[in-house]
């Protein structure tokens, strides 16, 4: 018997459940808000999406301990000898290719790094992080890192999408349609996906956890 036999649906789940998809298609979105909301100064938009990326991306993060199967880091990140054979032999995978699964990794810190940045900046013009004061002289410290770490996210964004091109239309590889549909041709998981309540609930406990420290952050000092 092989593993999907006697499984509903045949064992053909998405590889994608649909936690993981709402996240990905969102960042993006917010990542062209907060470009835009940065450019035009408009902090208080900036800022709210700020904490809404943090908050889905360390999600995404313990989902990638507690969900679905394909969600899960064990089931996509491999080792560096695995990476450099996929880069001399190519091959076929359910989910992230070795080198796509350090790319989600890189993202995830670097959109991590960002967000909490930026709660600790600030530029006594136009923005003050939640947690400025409470890190004192290195806010200023954490206000250039936040500005590097953007660069460095807009740069892995260039080549994310020009990696996306490349496999999507060159090596008629279904990314976007499995990104988008969960699966794509023959590609699927052989266990039922996690409920989306379940990360939301994580989600919502994390935005929640945030408004608490928020709420008792120190404000600026009088003389500012």
């Amino acid at each position: 018997m092989t593993r999907s036999e006697g499984l509903p649906n045949g064992g053909h789940y998405p590889v994608w459940d649909l936690a993981v998809r709402l996240i990905h298609w969102f960042l993006p979105v917010a990542i062209a808000v907060m470009w835009w909301s940065g450019q035009q100064g408009r902090m208080d938009i900036h800022e709210k999406i700020g904490y809404a990326v943090l908050c889905l991306a360390i999600t995404r993060i313990i989902w990638g301990f507690i969900g679905s199967e394909g969600a899960r880091f064990r089931s996509f990140v491999r080792g560096p000898q695995t990476v450099l054979r996929y880069l001399a032999n190519g091959g076929q995978y359910a989910g992230h290719n070795p080198l796509g699964a350090l790319s989600v990794m890189l993202l995830l810190g670097l959109l991590c790094s960002q967000g909490a940045s930026g709660m600790f900046s600030r530029d006594d013009l136009l923005f003050e992080g939640p947690f400025a004061y409470w890190v004192g002289d290195l806010s200023g410290t954490m206000t250039e890192w936040h500005k590097t770490n953007w660069l460095f996210l807009q740069g892995f964004v260039a080549l994310h999408l020009v990696s996306v091109f490349w496999h999507q239309w060159r090596k008629k590889q279904p990314l976007v349609q499995a990104m988008w549909f969960g699966k794509a041709g023959h590609k699927s998981a052989t266990t039922a996906p996690k409920p989306l309540w379940q990360a939301l609930m994580v989600a919502l406990l994390l935005g929640a956890g945030l408004w608490g420290l928020i709420s008792v952050a120190p404000v600026a000092p009088s003389y500012y």
